[in-house]
């Protein structure tokens, strides 16, 4: 993975998600005419900055990309008696309240844009086909022998192989329900599966889903900055037709041409804009001493083309699809924080601003669609975290304001004090153990 890429792709995404989370807190605060001094994404020395809007407020870009803020006017300020109606601790409780969680809300908004887009953007997608399953699974005792189609899981509709992932992975619970289409049949059957404890999290095997065989079309989809082939003239799009003047059908007949070379220079022949194009191509190695070259296939590229639905989903079935989508996502992020704090999620799940910034370029480097989907649930999981009542996330903030709006006074300035001295050193210590996380991560790698 090259280096300045990912640090591109992993500071788009800051911006975007801490820009939009800042900007809720930004637009509802001049909504109520609270005066914004400084509007910054990062922290420290601005290495850019400007002034605008009838406050002058100062926005600025910070020199350590992880978080932002917005300054508002407050009491302690030096402050002319003209411009105290715009002191954030004057206003009402229910519009500081609002003011916390507009930047949390923002980045639900985003969420919500951002599947809107990916489910858009998605034109051609897996058909939810099953495969064979295991004779021992349970799907294969309720008849199922592959090639069915599932239609829904617990009530909810599937229309692609994205969806069955999604469904299954958000699944908690004892029943598992599914609709499903036999080849032939004009209605779908029911099929409920009691699910032992022992079975979750979900075992595909055990449960009896798997994927249909898939053959891709040799056509290069990616080609990765480690690999011999980035040095080669192939470039993405390039179909495969043959090497060492051997026939290339599939993308699993040019892999397994190319793990059996090793080191050598094989000749490729592909076509390109329609006409063949020779070239040399060196074969390196992986771990296991088996050719390499760096390149992946046109996940799009599938030999059996009756198993891709090419017409896409319009755009208000896309919303409403992002309706859901996003609301699974804000729920199913809180049980994985609630787990955390209870012992029932690993700690190593957690992902400090290292492997954050890892899979900002991974996904960059698949394509759009992955990079928004990334954003996506970075969004909803940044906005879920700031909810939590921890002094210092907005969470705490809000509770403070909950506190004077309901018993008509505010918290006592030495609670609010020292609650947010014990949010500091335990959101300190939590960020020094996910940094510590992700080098043993890459370390053990």
């Amino acid at each position: 993975m090259n280096t300045v890429f990912t640090l591109f792709s992993f500071l788009i995404a800051i911006t975007v998600l801490v820009g939009f989370h800042e900007l809720g807190h930004f637009a509802v605060a001049r909504l109520f005419r609270v005066t914004v001094l400084t509007f910054s994404i990062g922290f420290g020395r601005p290495i850019w900055a400007t002034r605008g809007g009838a406050n002058r407020t100062k926005f600025a870009i910070g020199t350590i990309p992880l978080g932002g803020y917005v300054k508002m006017l407050d009491d302690g300020d030096d402050v002319l008696p003209e411009d105290r109606h715009g002191i954030f601790d004057f206003k009402p409780a229910w519009q500081k309240s609002l003011i916390v969680l507009a930047g949390p809300v923002a980045n639900f908004v985003l969420t919500f844009v951002l599947l809107a887009m990916v489910f858009i953007l998605s034109s051609s997608v897996l058909k939810p086909v099953l495969g064979e399953p295991r004779v021992e699974s349970e799907l294969y005792a309720a008849g199922l022998r592959g090639g069915e189609t599932l239609v829904e899981i617990n009530g909810r509709r599937v229309s692609s192989w994205s969806d069955i992932r999604w469904e299954m992975t958000r699944f908690s619970g004892d029943t598992l329900n599914m609709a499903v289409l036999r080849e032939g049949a004009s209605t779908p059957e029911t099929i409920n599966l009691q699910l032992a404890e022992q079975d979750l999290p979900l075992n595909w095997d055990v449960i009896g889903i798997a994927t249909p065989r898939i053959e891709l079309l040799p056509i290069v989809g990616r080609i990765e900055r480690t690999g011999t082939a980035f040095q080669s003239d192939l470039v993405v799009g390039d179909l495969i037709v043959s090497a060492d003047q051997k026939p290339i059908a599939t993308w699993t007949d040019f892999v397994q041409l190319v793990k059996s070379k090793p080191g050598e220079t094989v000749s490729v022949d592909v076509e390109r804009d329609g006409r063949l194009v020779s070239l040399p191509l060196l074969v390196g190695l992986n771990k296991s001493s088996e050719g390499r070259i760096g390149v992946a296939p046109d996940p799009g590229g599938i030999v059996q083309d009756e198993l891709i639905d090419r017409d896409g989903i319009t755009v208000v079935d896309s919303i409403i699809k992002s309706l859901y989508r996003t609301s699974d996502l804000i729920g199913f992020t809180a049980r994985m924080i609630v787990g955390l704090f209870i012992g029932d999620v690993g700690l190593n799940n957690l992902a400090g601003p290292l492997m954050i910034a890892d899979q900002a370029g991974k996904t960059a480097e698949l394509g759009l669609t992955a990079f928004l989907s990334f954003l996506a649930v970075l969004s909803v999981s940044l906005g879920v975290i700031n909810l939590f009542p921890l002094p210092m996330l907005d969470g705490g903030h809000l509770v403070f304001h909950l506190y004077e709006l309901l018993l008509g006074k505010k918290m006592p300035e030495r609670v609010i004090v020292t609650a947010q001295q014990i949010g500091m050193i335990c959101l300190t210590g939590l960020m020094v153990f996910v940094i510590a996380n992700d080098v043993l991560r890459y370390l053990g790698d």
